[in-house]
């Protein structure tokens, strides 16, 4: 009895269990997160080369226009969105139409914010198989289900992210739904000679990507805002 009163060691942890206790990755998490699907990091993977490539064409006009030194083989292809969208054309230069180098710049800041809300959600979160806020259920997406799966941020750099990444949606949402509002107050100046066809499926369509998804993340990343704010006051537990 005497040795064991003698020996404290003996009853230490286990190192084992000791890295366990102090290892962050083994650590449990409780309370509030943000819990991001992967389809919505699959959006904005997809897109911000879109984005950045739309961005360069806008910031060096001429330059990057038909003709231009920049044009071939990047901007190729707007040689005949040029046509579609007037904003984007010739015409705009003419008339010293600023407003698609001013959302040029706009989208140049929302690049950088997306990109630092990726990092944040890519460096601190946790790929888990639990069900991403806003996401298709698991079950009705068969074996695509990985993409209603989460990646879970905890902490203070999930309440960074999810601000972020709700404030920089509420941009790009304003921003494109302001530039359809333009076209209609203009009596569609830039893109009312269009057929049907073209309106719909090179404007509409491709612009209304940018109108859905912002709006989406809005609301899933609002949620998320508003759950935190409740848990802070009523000390409650986010539920997923």
């Amino acid at each position: 009895m005497v040795a064991t009163r003698n020996h404290p060691k003996d009853f230490e942890p286990a190192p084992s269990e000791l890295a366990a206790k102090q290892s962050p990755s083994k650590r449990s998490h409780s309370g509030w997160s943000h819990t991001p699907s992967n389809l919505t990091l699959i959006w904005l993977v997809f897109s911000l080369p879109l984005v950045i490539w739309d961005t360069g064409y806008v910031l060096l006009r001429p330059h990057s226009m038909p003709g231009g030194a920049l044009h071939w083989p990047i901007w190729q292809p707007y040689a005949y969105y040029g046509t579609v969208d007037g904003a984007y054309g010739f015409k705009a230069i003419r008339e010293n139409n600023g407003w698609t180098a001013a959302q040029g710049w706009v989208n140049l800041l929302e690049t950088v914010a997306y990109c630092v809300y990726l990092y944040l959600v890519y460096a601190y979160g946790q790929q888990e198989a639990t069900q991403g806020r806003g996401a298709p259920e698991q079950d009705a997406l068969g074996s695509l289900k990985a993409l209603a799966e989460s990646r879970t941020v905890y902490g203070r750099e999930a309440s960074w992210a999810v601000l972020l990444g709700y404030s920089t949606g509420l941009v790009t949402f304003s921003k494109t739904v302001l530039y359809w509002m333009i076209e209609a107050f203009t009596g569609f100046d830039n893109i009312g000679h269009n057929d049907w066809f073209t309106l719909i499926v090179l404007w509409g369509i491709m612009n209304g990507l940018w109108i859905g998804f912002p709006l989406y993340m809005m609301y899933v990343f609002g949620q998320e805002i508003l759950q935190g704010l409740e848990s802070a006051t009523e000390g409650g537990k986010k539920v997923r």
